[in-house]
């Protein structure tokens, strides 16, 4: 799946985790990105710098099922039996309207940023001064952790 509305573009992974689909994914610390492999990563917690884009589709070893519903916490961050991730291929929307998972409620029009080190998005929300390093803007309301939010992406940073 290409995403909702824009441009897709493939980085390697920077870990061997598995990642559920909809998560943030950041410029990787552990390995240099070049012009010819682009690493990404998970986020090492919240407002993290270097947004690259959202994952498009759950991103875990051969023959691993997500069933529809599944808390992606219990899945994103976690190792993979037997099998190596590190370095495969992930596709993550880098412009457009994507999905992301909210943190917890967000309203439409707010702008949103990396919740945690799962890739969650929520409101902004630092305190005055702060650089924020935003994901996009909500085009739509949501109530609770885990729901999935429609976002406007747009990675400037910029100070609130």
């Amino acid at each position: 799946m290409a995403g909702i509305n824009g441009l897709a573009l493939g980085f390697r992974a920077d870990a061997n985790v598995r990642v559920s689909k909809y998560t943030v994914m950041v410029q990787s610390s552990a390995n240099t990105s070049t012009q010819a492999q682009q690493f990404a990563a998970l986020p090492g917690g919240a407002n993290a710098p270097g947004v690259l884009g959202v994952l498009t589709d759950h991103f875990v070893e051969p023959n691993y099922f997500v069933p529809q519903g599944t808390d992606p916490t219990t899945v994103t961050g976690s190792t993979p039996t037997l099998y190596n991730l590190q370095g495969r291929g992930l596709t993550l929307q880098v412009n457009g309207v994507a999905r992301c998972i909210a943190a917890g409620p967000i309203n439409q029009g707010q702008l949103v940023n990396v919740a945690d080190n799962f890739g969650r998005v929520k409101a902004v929300n630092e305190a005055a001064g702060t650089t924020v390093f935003p994901v996009g803007q909500a085009l739509h309301n949501v109530s609770a952790a885990n729901d999935i939010v429609q976002v406007k992406l747009n990675f400037a940073q910029t100070k609130v």
